[in-house]
């Protein structure tokens, strides 16, 4: 039995895994760091920056979000 390997998805492979890590890593991240910036800066007392804050966490969890739901439908769909 010969295995036939699929250079051109092996390719594929090799630049698509790290920039998927690489987006979930710096989405949570995102999360993580407006989160905290945005619990600090309410307990100073300074409202504007615990909103904007919130905003990056805001964002870093819907990049979050968006990666791992576009991940889950690439390795669900039938090719």
């Amino acid at each position: 039995m010969t295995a036939a390997i699929d250079s051109d998805a092996l390719l594929e492979l090799v630049w698509a895994a790290p920039l998927a890590a690489l987006t979930v890593t710096i989405a949570w991240g995102l999360v993580v760091f407006g989160s905290t910036r945005a619990a600090g800066a309410r307990r100073q007392g300074r409202t504007a920056s615990a909103v904007v804050h919130l905003g990056v966490a805001a964002f870093g969890a819907a990049l979050f979000t968006g990666a791992v739901v576009f991940g889950l439908i690439i390795m669900t769909a039938k090719g």
